[in-house]
């Protein structure tokens, strides 16, 4: 069995206790991964989850290792610079796209690009946390609309399948319950049948469950019918992945195939190419692993291996994405980090997206830019040149203390070497991103969706559209 990729290397030396209070949960991290004045507070829950778990403890020993860490962290983290971020290097144009906010903090929980309509142009499904529904926004006439789709508490995915096989596009729909930290089980999955109309006929599959972070469809029996892999992320004690089989269209059995917080994100694909649908799970929280659950036959069994893993619990995962990005043939990953929602929202010097490059099977990590509070991917042909770029949104929300710009995009130079370039610095807090060609004009659009929980008001906005993307006529040197 291949050996998981590890994306970097810790510096220094772990002290030595460190083995024996954070390996039974998870990698040791070293002292630089965390400021001084935030390991005291680290430090204090480890102790109650230790405990809780009646794991061993001892007082002396526990308050020595914590003192090895202090004198051995760094006083502050030094800011990630823009300075080095060349020009845009495209024409666009900005525009506010949608309903106007019903909150001074908007709060877009996901977005998902679909041709709903069959009228071969791209739509958006906007979840919407102010508003608690699932809303279409699409360009029509010349001009934007949105209209909502289903009402529902904090949608986290919508996934666009024909489940009923009448040939009209349904949805299945996930649901937090709260995007607000939480063991409580107040997540649910739902199905809406097209009803050929543009309206939809709701059905619960699931109520009363962990946190539901994503869902996707897939045929993981071979039976001809489309089920859903629910994706449970759960907080601390909570989580786990479901596979919901779908038995024939108004029944489904739930089969649980892991059980485990931090679920964050998957990708359905046949990773090994014999024929069964596979997937492949971001685990955050303390796990912060990229891991493959290889289908053995029939969708009951999973074969669980750890394709990549961060060097520590501090890593921060905000997602992932399936793409051959050098388009040799196989599958590569993109990966964020930057996860700033939790106890100590810290902008770290680590935090930026990679790229895991499939070289035969086993994946080469390669660092492609440094951004505080990196939270999403996307690979798009970005400058119409025939290779794959990435627009990189990211939800920092400390630019009033030291300013990055919210929205990026990485220039493949066609060798896969990426030159970062600025878009955005305004609105901040993009926590969602999709790239296509939105309005019909033939260019690459760029829409990204703002998640004002955290940070100072200003920089606001709820959905943003960078419009018409073309390359800047004879761009110069970047720097690098």
């Amino acid at each position: 069995m291949l050996a998981a990729s590890q994306l970097e290397a810790q510096t220094g030396v772990l002290p030595q206790l460190a083995q024996k209070y954070c390996n039974s949960c998870h990698l040791a991290p070293a002292p630089e991964a965390m400021t001084r004045e935030h390991w005291t507070q680290v430090f204090g829950f480890m102790s109650v989850w230790i405990q809780e778990k009646n794991l061993p403890f001892e007082q002396v020993e526990y308050t020595s290792l914590l003192n090895d860490y202090l004198s051995r962290s760094p006083v502050v983290f030094p800011p990630i610079s823009s300075a080095s971020l060349a020009e845009a290097g495209l024409n666009f144009r900005t525009e506010r796209l949608g309903l106007a906010s019903e909150s001074e903090r908007p709060v877009i929980t996901g977005l998902v690009a679909a041709d709903l309509d069959g009228d071969g142009r791209e739509e958006i499904l906007v979840g919407d946390d102010n508003r608690n529904c699932v809303n279409r926004l699409f360009f029509e006439g010349g001009v934007w609309k949105e209209e909502q789709i289903f009402e529902i508490s904090a949608p986290s995915r919508v996934e666009v399948l024909d489940y009923d096989g009448d040939g009209l596009d349904d949805l299945a729909v996930g649901s937090y319950g709260d995007i607000r930290p939480s063991d409580s089980l107040i997540g649910s999955v739902w199905l809406l049948r097209n009803r050929g109309d543009g309206s939809y006929d709701p059905q619960a599959l699931i109520v009363d469950c962990a946190r539901v972070s994503d869902l996707r469809a897939g045929d993981f029996n071979g039976d001809g019918k489309m089920d859903l892999l629910v994706v449970q992320f759960g907080w601390r004690k909570s989580g786990g992945i479901l596979w919901l089989e779908q038995v024939s269209p108004t029944s489904w059995i739930s089969h649980e195939i892991a059980l485990g917080n931090g679920p964050l994100q998957t990708e359905v694909l046949d990773y090994d190419g014999d024929g069964a649908l596979d997937f492949v799970v971001l685990f955050s929280q303390e796990h912060e692993s990229l891991v493959l659950f290889r289908n053995l036959g029939g969708g009951r069994n999973f074969e669980n291996r750890i394709l990549a893993r961060a060097p520590h619990p501090a890593f921060g995962s905000s997602g992932f994405s399936a793409v051959d990005l050098d388009q040799d043939g196989d599958t590569d990953f993109i990966w964020t980090n930057g996860d700033m929602m939790d106890e100590i929202p810290l902008a770290k010097p680590y935090h930026g997206v990679r790229w895991l490059e499939n070289q035969e099977g086993v994946l080469k990590p390669h660092e492609l830019a440094r951004i505080p509070g990196c939270y999403r991917a996307v690979a798009h042909d970005l400058d119409n040149d025939g290779d794959l770029d990435i627009g990189v949104a990211n939800l920092y929300f400390q630019w009033d203390l030291q300013d990055f710009p919210s929205l990026i995009w990485l220039e493949n130079d066609g060798n896969q070497t990426f030159i970062p370039r600025r878009l955005i610095d305004s609105p901040s807090n993009l926590a969602s991103l999709v790239a296509g060609d939105f309005d019909g004009d033939g260019l690459p659009d760029l829409v990204v969706g703002g998640m004002h929980v955290p940070g100072p008001l200003g920089r606001v906005g709820r959905l943003t559209g960078l419009l018409g993307l073309t390359p800047v006529e004879q761009l110069g040197a970047a720097p690098r």
